[in-house]
């Protein structure tokens, strides 16, 4: 007996389990981002990023540079979806891979420069 009221109660349990994920569909807990949300403005941070993104260069014939131009562009999408559904850990976590992205580039530009200047003066000597 005692091992059919487990039996018994197990069904029950898996049951209900299953009813809460079919009907709720997890909209009483997971924050929905709507279509009237698109024309909010978004978190400053992700405007900041935005703009030096703008500003800097990418040679997109570089296999290393398109990689780097899709994986910002990647996540500044997700961390404007992340903003509409106020996800803020997720918005700051992207956000700082993005920016952590933009230096890498930015110092992988200037070591470029760098060598480029010194086989130049090198040619001119």
């Amino acid at each position: 007996m005692n091992i059919l009221k487990w039996v018994y109660s197990g069904i029950v349990v898996s049951i209900v389990i299953v009813l809460v994920g079919v009907l709720g569909q997890g909209k009483l807990f997971v924050s929905q981002a709507a279509a009237h949300d698109a024309n909010r403005p978004v978190h400053a941070d992700i405007v900041k990023v935005e703009h030096t993104i703008s500003l800097v260069e990418f040679d997109l014939s570089r296999k290393a540079d398109l990689l780097r131009k899709t994986r910002l562009d990647f996540y500044i999408a997700q961390a404007k979806q992340a903003d509409l559904r106020g996800w803020k850990f997720k918005r700051d976590e992207y956000v700082e891979r993005a920016e952590n992205i933009l230096g890498h580039h930015l110092t992988q530009y200037a070591n470029d420069i760098a060598q480029e200047a010194e086989t130049y003066t090198a040619q001119a000597i």
